[in-house]
């Protein structure tokens, strides 16, 4: 008996060995991060910083690229030049988008724009704007009947523009299932660190925040999770 439960056990172990070995490897996530002339650099350097650092046993959890409407140099903060990788016309699908904001008055009625962003609300699995990056999302209509938030000192003008949404005041970041939304600036990495402690999980989450050495602390933070 004992000789039978050894065999058993020996070739469940070779068989788990053989299927780890033979299992497919880790795919990255593509997370594709809009950029446009006068971006906010944090909106969108921040989300870039944190989907870079993550890892899964090892291996980069997300493929991060920039994308824009054309190939044009982009001036962000006044003093960067930035040109992105992809236009949004061939990029590859993002599994996420980020939208940062900015001057995104210039673009809110870039219908071109407007309607990839339409499409890839479509198609990604997660959104996550920051600042005022959601007045491009709420353009959309995507944002009708939920809730979100922005910078403090543009949610009573977002309010007015967009009345199908609630835009709330000092919630560092909404959760609507998948859609989330930021408060500005530096509430795009708290936002990202969420995010990807929503994919992956905790420790991944926290081990990004260690490498950055960024502050973490999300049982601090005042957030409005509604899925």
């Amino acid at each position: 008996m004992k000789r039978t439960t050894l065999i058993f056990l020996l070739a469940m172990s070779v068989q788990s060995v053989f299927a780890q070995s033979t299992a497919d490897p880790y795919k990255p996530k593509n997370v594709a991060i809009l950029i446009y002339d006068e971006v906010e650099l944090l909106d969108f350097a921040g989300p870039g910083e944190v989907f870079q650092q993550a890892e899964v046993n090892g291996q980069k959890a997300f493929q991060v690229y920039t994308v824009a409407v054309d190939k044009k140099e982009i001036t962000s903060q006044m003093f960067l030049k930035v040109t992105a990788q992809y236009l949004i016309d061939d990029c590859p699908i993002p599994d996420i988008l980020v939208i940062p904001g900015g001057n995104s008055y210039a673009q809110v009625s870039n219908e071109k724009l407007i309607g990839w962003i339409n499409k890839m609300n479509q198609k990604a699995d997660y959104l996550l704007s920051v600042c005022n990056g959601v007045r491009l999302l709420a353009k959309t209509g995507a944002l009708d009947g939920l809730t979100a938030t922005s910078h403090f000192r543009a949610v009573d003008n977002l309010a007015k523009e967009f009345p199908e949404v609630e835009i709330v005041k000092g919630k560092r970041f909404v959760d609507n299932g998948r859609i989330i939304t930021t408060e500005g600036v530096s509430a795009g990495i708290d936002g990202s660190l969420y995010l990807v402690s929503k994919i992956l999980n905790k420790e991944a989450a926290n081990a990004v925040a260690t490498q950055m050495m960024y502050n973490w602390k999300p049982e601090a933070l005042d957030v409005l999770i509604k899925e």
